[in-house]
């Protein structure tokens, strides 16, 4: 027992260092500082589509708000639209209400209440939890509070998982596989809250897309912290099947 107090200990105290690194990175980091100068609002689609738009709203942190890209038809709330329309004939009107820097409980005190005219809400979000250590209690009840206020919108919930984290060249070894670890605890408890509300789906970006950053530098934008529009258009892909599907096409 003593041992794995030890251990734990341990970890806690290089969890400690990770967050000291990491805000030092930010701080050091005029594209992260710096929020977009965009604000994302498009219609995509079809040219020909009789059809009211599909009204897709995209919540969550500086991934959602299109740091690391220079145009809002560059960032990730776009290329998602742009997927959807293509799987679903339907012309996608995108909102993104995403902010830099935002945590779990952020977003539902922040952005929820903007989404009342959606048809599908997606929510990316938890890698500023994972760089501020949310706890996993916290994030249980922080990700729960969200999903059920979400859903309770009446429209379909699509959820997407903390990235890894190997690819963060901004965070040095090992920290940065101190982060990746930590993002994967938080994330198991993402998956598990999700799977327990009704009209949640969750994707696993962690899984589905991360891998393709591997051997491709250029997917991460020059702060080496966010994707860039490549990298966002790896999530957008992985995303995108879930939000058609949710929206029955």
């Amino acid at each position: 027992m003593y041992m794995r107090s030890l251990g734990l200990l341990g970890v806690a105290a290089a969890a400690v260092v990770v967050l000291v690194a990491g805000e030092i990175v930010v701080a050091r980091s005029r594209t992260y500082l710096v929020d977009v100068a965009f604000e994302v609002d498009r219609t995509v689609g079809p040219a020909f589509d009789d059809r009211e738009p599909l009204q897709l709203r995209v919540l969550g942190d500086s991934t959602a708000a299109g740091v690391g890209t220079t145009a809002a038809d560059a960032a990730l709330p776009v290329l998602l639209a742009d997927r959807v329309a293509a799987r679903t004939g339907r012309t996608v009107r995108v909102i993104g209400l995403g902010v830099s820097g935002a945590r779990t409980s952020d977003v539902t005190s922040d952005q929820l209440p903007k989404i009342a005219d959606a048809d599908v809400v997606v929510i990316v979000i938890g890698s500023n939890d994972v760089i501020h250590l949310t706890g996993r209690a916290r994030l249980r009840r922080d990700t729960a509070e969200l999903l059920a206020e979400a859903s309770a919108s009446g429209a379909p919930v699509v959820l997407g998982g903390i990235p890894r984290f190997y690819g963060v060249g901004a965070l040095a070894q090992p920290l940065r596989a101190i982060v990746d670890g930590y993002a994967a605890v938080l994330r198991d408890v993402q998956r598990d809250v999700a799977t327990s509300v009704p009209g949640v789906t969750f994707v696993d970006i962690a899984a589905l897309a991360s891998p393709r950053f591997r051997g491709v530098p250029q997917s991460m934008s020059g702060d080496e912290f966010h994707p860039s529009t490549i990298g966002y258009g790896f999530w957008a892909d992985a995303l995108a099947p879930a939000v058609a599907t949710a929206v029955g096409s």
